[in-house]
């Protein structure tokens, strides 16, 4: 069986400072969009958090996602989430224990606030690893006990997040006892420290306080705040008095920091057969900050290649864009070659760029893998309504703008090589 157990990365980052009021305004302008950028998915994060009910505890959804969940940007419909935010100042620790022993998918991702992922622990039903970690935060000393995986953040804050696979509402109840049996051992006996500054109204003063706020927990030497170096101009950091055209800039960055400055998420990588195949730099972004606030803002959470590979197509074979006026033909002849599983999705496009699953009469959000029709290869029919083609799989699509994604996890080295091509998505006449 797979056993994936630890990924722990810590990318580096060379500081550049750049001494306020020495540019022409265009110049500063661009420097400002920088920062900006690098706000952005710290921004993202802190907003999800602040939804959260508590901190270093866990808050379990026990249903799949649907059209209605809309706290994180394009959810899956495979797995169910256990999501904890977690405060780790000096000298506390939390201990999680994950089930990654129980017959099924289950992942723990623990990502810092500007979500890179720091570390990983997955398996597909059985593994070697025990499932138990130590997770400390900056100044810890102490040692480890013996039968614990010890992983090191470089802030007080991470965002822990366990995936645990189901395969249909009938598996939904052996799912949510699997998630039951996560234990989470950590110190809530004193005021947390909250992540956002979630009254201030003033978006680019919110932002700031957002970032600073982490980066006053964060390690000096670590990969984000040596990054947040080269913006301090900007008051990110709080290391130099910010000037009035810094400020003024800073402003005009945040308020001009919509979908389109961002980019989209398909702006990075190759497209195979009319899918977009993401850079493998996603989830652990080093310094491309474009493509970080891109994931952010449309795929909040990812997980690196290794773990799952996600396929992204906004037009059919020959090049035009999908529209919900036709319907689509997907012949997965060849399914993903994977190691746990697969599945496609079809989501509607907001206009902040931001995509949700889409309401529909089946309530299905997901096929793949877990649809008797195409373990071994079979066709999915992508529409607004219901196919005349009965011998394939119906997959609703939005009355609008929509893309389709396909997750396939443990993807084979097949698969990571880009040895597998993913099927041609032809409009049916």
């Amino acid at each position: 069986m797979i056993d994936r157990r630890t990924i722990l990365g810590a990318l580096l980052a060379a500081a550049t400072s750049y001494p306020a009021g020495s540019r022409s305004n265009k110049a500063l302008d661009q420097e400002a969009l920088q920062a900006a950028l690098f706000a952005f998915s710290i921004g993202e994060m802190a907003r999800v958090a602040a939804a959260s009910p508590a901190r270093n505890r866990f808050s379990h959804r026990r249903t799949l996602s649907d059209h209605t969940n809309r706290g994180v940007t394009m959810p899956n419909n495979d797995t169910l989430y256990s999501s904890c935010w977690l405060d780790l100042p000096t000298g506390v620790h939390a201990d999680l224990d994950i089930p990654l022993n129980s017959g099924r998918y289950v992942s723990l991702a623990i990502m810092g606030m500007d979500t890179d992922v720091l570390a990983l622990a997955s398996s597909n039903g059985q593994s070697t690893a025990t499932g138990k970690y130590r997770i400390v935060g900056p100044g810890w000393r102490k040692k480890a006990p013996d039968d614990r995986l010890l992983i090191r953040i470089p802030s007080a804050d991470a965002w822990a997040l366990v995936r645990i696979g189901v395969s249909d509402k009938q598996d939904l109840a052996a799912a949510q006892a699997v998630q039951s049996k996560i234990v989470s051992n950590i110190e809530t006996s004193r005021s947390l420290q909250r992540i956002t500054a979630p009254l201030v109204q003033d978006r680019p003063k919110r932002l700031l306080e957002q970032v600073n706020a982490v980066l006053e927990r964060t390690t000096p030497r670590s990969p984000l705040a040596m990054r947040a170096r080269r913006h301090r101009q900007f008051g990110l950091g709080k290391m130099t008095q910010v000037s009035p055209a810094a400020n003024t800039a800073w402003r005009k960055a945040v308020f001009a920091l919509d979908a389109g400055a961002i980019g989209d998420i398909t702006e990075f990588g190759e497209i195979i057969n009319g899918w977009h195949w993401p850079d493998k730099a996603i989830a652990q972004y080093g310094k491309n900050e474009r493509f970080r606030a891109a994931v952010a803002l449309s795929g909040l959470g990812a997980l690196p290649e290794m773990e799952a590979v996600y396929l992204t197509a906004m037009t059919d074979i020959k090049g035009a864009p999908l529209s919900s006026s036709r319907q689509y033909r997907i012949d997965f002849a060849t399914p993903p070659p994977v190691d746990a599983f697969w599945s496609l999705s079809a989501y509607r496009a907001e206009p902040d760029g931001r995509y949700f699953f889409i309401d529909n009469p089946l309530n299905r959000y997901a096929v793949g893998s877990s649809n008797q029709e195409l373990r071994n290869g079979g066709v999915v029919i992508a529409s607004t309504s219901k196919p005349s083609e009965y011998s394939s799989v119906w997959l609703p699509i939005a009355d609008g703008p929509f893309r389709l994604v396909l997750r396939a996890y443990h993807p084979t080295l097949t698969l990571r090589s880009k040895r597998w091509a993913p099927p041609n998505i032809v409009p049916i006449s």
